[in-house]
């Protein structure tokens, strides 16, 4: 049976560059339709072996398999997470099905990447060049949001590289492949070529492209890159990778709306006594923050309305201010609203407010369900994590209004979540409000995640292919 796949031109793009590169580098923007356009290249390839797709957890659970529903594809797919009925497996269930796949016929099989490395230590054992390594049955891996492997020294992109060797095609799947800069490059290109770009190993990497700059104890501990290393990195693997801008789709416009939030005086003297003695009286409790991490982290919740008084997460309310807004703009939008939360007080906070004023709200627990819930409109105002929703996750039908409550420090998710509604398939213009306590830390964290964005942005455009060449 002949299944045609409905591709827009930039995804027929990527679909070809799959095809004609074993080892290649999606890094499209979010939302442009890296998956199907991987599962359009697996159609026509017709693997002869096993599939592994390594994701987040609820991409591995769900987004793929929807996907291939969706299209009718005519893959043999089984999850490592989860059973046919979509009760999580145990261990003890995951090592027997472990052992079931070098004797399966040709499969796509379905991991998060938390799991991976429990994966690979639990394959068989052989030799290859003389040395013990696990025996590799899938012979295509898909790596999707390989910013993931970026650390060099994590377990996770160690035991991926004894079975690298294995491989006969490896796809990445990124939009944000470098946030915080050239270094990240380094495991995700070997993961595709074992080192022959930018080095066998990341100490190559770094003495070619990079200087020191703190060394203690005759060790380097810190490196910034070279002038024109971002270039030439980028000039080494433009074979290898791909993005590109697509003028022939059509995603809505966005907006990004700041909104200065204020405190009273006496709320501000609270944050500011705090930044200036790392010590501040809350009733007969003292809260100290014994760094500047630790600083950084208690004047971004202080800007949300709440300061962390133990261990144990309880919390003493600072202002409301951030809450009435969010009032305000669910009042105010045409469309359901997602609020995009970091602490545990945000979260309690906008509960208990909106129970108040009688505004139906959700936290966001990551199920099918729930996604259906809200793309379905049933939803007014969900409440969600980044880490929650930052991959993947197609909720684009269910409103086009993101509220920031809390500015994060990562770019990654930062990216990701804005990019659960601004993508394809969504037709209404999305705007992306940020709530930022006037005076305070707020307006940094975002200032700092503009500066990432245009370090990542370098990398897109550099390896970026036009639709006209």
């Amino acid at each position: 049976m002949d299944i045609q796949i409905p591709l827009l031109e930039h995804q027929q793009i990527t679909k070809d560059f799959i095809l004609s590169h074993p080892y290649c580098g999606i890094y499209l923007k979010m939302g442009l339709g890296k998956t199907l356009a991987t599962l359009a290249a697996l159609y026509d390839l017709n693997p002869s072996s096993h599939v592994l797709v390594s994701a987040p957890y609820n991409i591995a659970r769900s987004t793929w398999l929807n996907e291939i529903r969706k299209w009718n594809l005519p893959f043999r797919c089984k999850s490592l997470i989860v059973n046919d009925k979509g009760k999580k497996l145990s261990r003890e269930k995951r090592i027997v099905l472990y052992a079931t796949i070098p004797n399966e016929q040709p499969t796509m099989w379905f991991i998060n990447r938390e799991l991976l490395c429990d994966l690979i230590h639990n394959m068989p054992t052989g030799m290859l060049y003389g040395r013990p390594v696990p025996i590799w049955p899938f012979q295509i891996v898909i790596l999707d949001e390989s910013q993931s492997y970026k650390s060099h020294a994590s377990v996770r992109f160690k035991a991926l590289q004894k079975v690298r060797p294995q491989m006969q095609r490896v796809i990445e799947l990124s939009g944000t492949p470098k946030p915080k800069g050239i270094e990240d490059m380094w495991s995700q290109i070997y993961l595709l070529d074992q080192g022959y770009r930018l080095g066998k190993n990341i100490t190559a990497f770094r003495n070619y492209f990079m200087h020191p700059t703190m060394v203690v104890n005759g060790h380097s501990v810190g490196w910034k890159p070279n002038i024109g290393a971002e270039d030439e990195v980028h000039r080494r693997i433009a074979d290898i990778t791909m993005s590109l801008e697509n003028s022939s789709m059509y995603i809505p416009p966005i907006t990004y709306n700041n909104i200065d939030i204020f405190m009273d005086d006496d709320e501000m003297k609270l944050y500011k006594r705090l930044k200036k003695e790392l010590v501040l009286d809350i009733g007969d409790i003292e809260v100290i923050a014994a760094n500047a991490g630790v600083l950084s982290v208690k004047l971004s919740q202080m800007a949300s309305g709440a300061l962390y008084t133990d261990d144990k997460r309880t919390f003493h309310v600072i202002h409301t201010h951030k809450l009435e807004m969010c009032e305000y703009i669910v009042n105010n939008a045409n469309d359901n609203v997602i609020i995009a939360y970091h602490f545990h007080s945000d979260k309690y906070m906008l509960l208990d407010y909106f129970k108040q004023v009688d505004i139906p709200c959700v936290v966001f627990d990551g199920s099918p369900e729930m996604q259906d819930a809200w793309n379905h409109k049933q939803i007014p105002v969900m409440l969600a994590q980044p880490a929650s929703t930052g991959h993947g996750l197609n909720i684009q039908d269910g409103g086009h209004t993101l509220v920031w409550y809390t500015i994060p420090t990562s770019l990654e998710e930062y990216q990701q979540c804005n990019a659960r509604l601004w993508r394809q398939g969504q037709n209404e213009p999305v705007i992306i409000h940020h709530l930022l306590t006037y005076g305070t830390i707020d307006h940094r964290l975002l200032r700092n995640n503009q500066a990432k964005d245009a370090s990542q942005r370098s990398l897109l455009d550099a390896v970026r292919l036009s639709l006209a060449e």
